[in-house]
């Protein structure tokens, strides 16, 4: 019942069958009938309260039998206990259920902010993942309860009607009116907490990429314009969450006062019922009881209101992103025969650009062949790599590697193949062992034999805890040369088949140009095919083609003599 209630709230619809979250939801739909039927025996267990109440007036009382009080009282503590238990075992399940609702989508959120921000060239941030928890967090916790609950106020409304006719009218009367103060609260709050929730985001967005360009803001006295700026955007959604807030307050406040109201007129309409011997004094108490029991969901709920609008909007910021960036086909895995690159009228369009990035780029690698990109800066040199690698599908055209089209192949797979160094390296908060085995469990000596040949196994062991030291985000404590070689060694992990390059001697000395030219040499040697995107004449020695891309095309295609010349007469620009 609660899972159906939940799906109403949220709605998860027949029609969504595709959806994830609603898949995973329905996987644990055993916890939320067990937590159903124990809320149903709490609920039930509820009554001994005021039926021991009733007895204690009506019986005991009148017998003055300390005998029969004291069953009535072990009996009533007995049944108090194992409510109490029951409660416990049901936080606990919906504990776990949680958990396991998060091991089934925590980790496809994060494949998909990875998709997405590969995808778009920027950091989507962890907002998304933040809202599964919130998500998770209410539809497993407390938050819930109104859920499980909910379905019992009919049964306590019964109970007063069958108590006396009048009690079951007040309790219905009230039940409905805070119903509906509870339903004005949720329409009229929805949307300023919805826009609220969007301005926090916005801001919290903005907020990681200053905290990303400290330095930046520091060296260029832009601190107090950039502090305005934060401040504007935060002041915006203070005023969202203000105006949301004012609104519950206004309603919070009826509905307290109805419900406090409520319980007085179910009081008074006992004790005029009881003056004319209607009802006994104690059924005028157990009655109250009855009927605040009744009232527990439509209070919990109002309670719950914050969580629950935090958990729609995550549920559907989430589901939109599991729909954007779904999860790979299963691609059939081949031995790779051959490492021959071909690219057949390639063309890239983002989505919020109106004009092509890359257009008709054609060319063909053969197995162990070096092809240097060079072109002036917004070419889309860069672009052309992460296609190349797969980080990227193309708007039109193929890719062909080892003789399988880039769609067919497992993504996986690929990667392991696939050596890549990005103009902006891309280290990770971890040890320099981990950030060159591309935290997998690579052996100490592929490692070292991937560090070797990038030329930095010396430096490595000069650091404090050689290939066990601790690395900031982003290769933080390192130089830029460091970090460059220490990507350049983890894209020679397991000396791949593709290997591409992006501005690889941007930051390197003559030594680690040296290494570098080596590095590749060898590579070559063993077959792999090579991309180097660079300004820099120096490391075109090592390719065999060049290719002079220009406003997304190719302006020029041929031996590394013929265009090097060229670029030489250009003054080292194609």
């Amino acid at each position: 019942m609660a899972l159906a209630d939940a799906s109403v709230a949220f709605g998860l619809a027949e029609k969504e069958s595709g959806n994830e979250i609603a898949s995973a939801l329905r996987t644990l739909r055993t916890y939320f009938i067990i937590s159903g039927a124990f809320s149903s025996a709490i609920n039930l267990l509820y009554l001994s309260s005021p039926i021991y109440l009733m007895q204690v007036y009506n019986r005991v009382l009148l017998s003055e039998n300390v005998t029969t009080l004291a069953m009535l009282t072990v009996i009533l503590a007995a049944a108090l206990f194992v409510m109490a238990v029951l409660d416990m075992v049901r936080a606990q399940i919906l504990i776990r259920c949680g958990i396991l609702l998060d091991q089934k989508l925590a980790g496809r959120v994060f494949s998909a902010l990875i998709q997405k921000s590969s995808r778009q060239g920027y950091s989507q941030g962890a907002q998304p993942l933040r809202e599964l928890d919130d998500f998770r967090t209410f539809i497993t916790g407390p938050g819930i309860y109104f859920a499980f609950d909910m379905p019992w106020i009919p049964l306590y409304l019964g109970l007063l009607y069958f108590i006396h006719p009048i009690l079951g009218l007040v309790a219905t009367v009230g039940a409905a009116l805070l119903l509906g103060l509870a339903f004005v609260n949720e329409r009229m709050t929805r949307q300023p907490m919805e826009e609220a929730q969007a301005a926090a985001r916005k801001s919290f967005v903005f907020t990681e990429n200053i905290m990303q360009h400290a330095d930046v803001i520091s060296a260029m006295g832009m601190q107090q314009a950039v502090e305005q700026h934060w401040q504007g955007s935060r002041v915006g959604m203070l005023r969202q969450q203000a105006f949301a807030s004012d609104r519950n307050a206004m309603i919070s406040a009826g509905i307290r006062f109805a419900r406090i109201l409520l319980q007085s007129l179910m009081l008074g309409a006992g004790a005029w019922l009881a003056i004319y011997h209607e009802l006994s004094p104690a059924t005028i108490f157990a009655a109250s009881i009855v009927m605040g029991r009744a009232l527990v969901p439509v209070e919990q709920s109002v309670a719950a209101w914050k969580q629950a609008g935090a958990a729609r909007a995550g549920y559907k910021r989430v589901r939109d992103i599991l729909e954007e960036n779904p999860a790979p086909d299963f691609k059939t895995i081949v031995p790779v025969t051959q490492t021959a690159l071909d690219v057949k009228g390639l063309t890239y369009q983002a989505a919020q650009r109106n004009k092509s990035i890359l257009s008709d780029i054609s060319f063909k690698l053969a197995e162990g062949e070096a092809l240097g990109i060079v072109g002036p800066s917004g070419s889309g040199k860069s672009t052309l790599a992460k296609l190349m690698i797969g980080a990227l599908k193309p708007s039109d055209g193929e890719l062909w590697f080892g003789g399988l089209n880039y769609a067919h192949w497992d993504p996986k797979e690929f990667g392991q193949i696939t050596g890549y160094l990005p103009q902006d390296v891309g280290l990770f908060a971890g040890t320099v062992r981990e950030n060159i085995s591309r935290f997998t469990e690579a052996p100490i000596e592929q490692v070292i034999r991937a560090a070797t040949l990038a030329g930095i196994h010396d430096m490595v062991l000069g650091l404090p805890k050689q290939y066990d030291t601790m690395l900031g985000p982003g290769g933080f404590g390192l130089s830029g040369g460091q970090r460059q070689r220490i990507g350049l060694a983890r894209a020679l992990l397991g000396r791949p088949k593709l290997l591409v390059l992006d501005e690889p001697n941007a930051h390197l000395d003559v030594t680690g140009e040296s290494a570098l030219s080596q590095a590749l040499m060898v590579m070559k040697a063993q077959g792999t095919t090579i991309i180097v995107i660079t300004h820099q004449p120096a490391i075109l020695r090592v390719v065999d083609t060049v290719l002079v891309l220009r406003s997304g095309a190719v302006e020029r295609i041929g031996s590394r003599e013929e265009i090097g010349r060229l670029m030489i007469r250009a003054g080292g620009q194609a």
